[in-house]
């Protein structure tokens, strides 16, 4: 089958969708697909088997600057992503493609006139809430949709009026998987080696909830956060951690490569994931609990989705610090709990390794070319 998947981050920076489809990308290669990723002009390249087109455009933070879009996020976006349009096009067209799979609902009207004038099936990637004017009228023309989450599929019913199969989002368990014990693990990321570990694994921005977790820091003794990630809120979150008094007990790591993170995840002790919105799935958590690191979680988004409460991790009321603190507090004053947990998550992750993921994209795109499904 000749697939394109089309998005424009996917080449330009580093993010779950991005990684998703740079993933669905190399699975599908392997099951003998031929695979095109077509993305705005940028530096990201991983290897996949699938030829990479990029293409340019006008970066949202131009429409930005102009007055009427200062405060237009989904118009500027939406611009973005039309300006690449108007040199993707031809490839869309001319590729053959039998599905174009998209990743944002911004780039319903390119891939809906390819379809026009080439065949080709479109299917809707559903991650979030990226909702503008008009999409509804577009989103009832596609051909199928797919969803990171119940949770999102259900945002999406309710916007669209049609329900998205949940396929979840896919992790490398070959990658993800727990590490053997190596003692020198926490010197060798210079971290504290005499007290309970915490992290914190993501994007720095503020509905990320990492300030609940800093401020929880302060009804948890002797413990450490360790913060793995960038972003606009870095300055502001350290402000906090000094203005608390807690500055020596959180460490920035910056961006930390994801073929590094599963020995990160091996030298602490917990995963703390404390979104507040958009949040539609949790892919660090899903990646924690393959390498059998137990997680709390806010009770928000996809999360109790991906974290079997009280079996893999436990979930709270999201931006509320003493809750956080409580059941963190409860996990590391029972050592036995907390081992069972590690035992039990990697096996609870499974449902999310990527052979799993693809059958169920397969099956999406295969009944939309009237294929029957291969068994496996």
């Amino acid at each position: 089958m000749r697939i394109a998947l089309y998005n424009l981050t996917t080449t330009t920076k580093i993010g779950g969708v991005e990684s998703f489809v740079w993933d669905l990308a190399r699975e599908l290669v392997k099951r003998g697909h031929a695979v095109d990723i077509l993305g705005g002009v940028g530096t990201r390249r991983e290897t996949t088997g699938a030829r990479v087109f990029t293409f340019p455009f006008i970066s949202r933070r131009f429409w930005q600057a102009l007055p009427p879009l200062r405060r237009a996020y989904a118009e500027a976006k939406l611009l973005e992503r039309l300006t690449m349009a108007i040199a993707a096009l031809p490839t869309l067209v001319r590729g053959n493609y039998q599905i174009i799979h998209l990743q944002k609902p911004y780039d319903l009207l390119p891939a809906l006139l390819a379809r026009r004038l080439s065949g080709a099936k479109v299917i809707l990637g559903c991650h979030g809430e990226d909702f503008y004017r008009g999409d509804r009228w577009l989103a009832r023309h596609v051909d199928a949709a797919v969803s990171c989450s119940r949770f999102n599929a259900q945002t999406i019913a309710g916007r669209y009026g049609f329900t998205p199969e949940v396929v979840f989002n896919g992790i490398d368990t070959s990658l993800f998987r727990p590490q053997p014990p190596d003692p020198t693990r926490r010197t060798r990321w210079g971290l504290p080696t005499d007290r309970p570990l915490l992290l914190f694994v993501g994007r720095l921005q503020p509905w990320k909830g990492v300030e609940t977790a800093i401020r929880a820091l302060s009804y948890i003794p002797h413990t450490h956060l360790i913060i793995a990630g960038d972003g606009e809120d870095r300055e502001r979150l350290a402000t906090i951690a000094t203005e608390l008094g807690l500055h020596e007990r959180v460490t920035f790591l910056g961006s930390v490569p994801r073929q590094q993170l599963p020995d990160l995840y091996a030298a602490v002790d917990i995963l703390v994931a404390t979104s507040y919105a958009s949040e539609t799935f949790g892919i660090g958590p899903v990646e924690a609990q393959a390498c059998g690191l137990p997680v709390v979680a806010s009770r928000f988004g996809g999360f109790p989705e991906v974290v079997a409460d009280g079996h893999t991790g436990l979930l709270v009321p999201p931006r509320d610090p003493p809750a956080l603190a409580e059941a963190i507090n409860t996990l590391l004053r029972d050592p036995d709990r907390r081992a069972a947990m590690a035992a039990a998550a990697p096996a609870w992750a499974a449902q999310f390794a990527w052979p799993a993921v693809v059958d169920r994209i397969e099956a999406v795109y295969r009944a939309v070319v009237g294929e029957t499904v291969r068994a496996r």
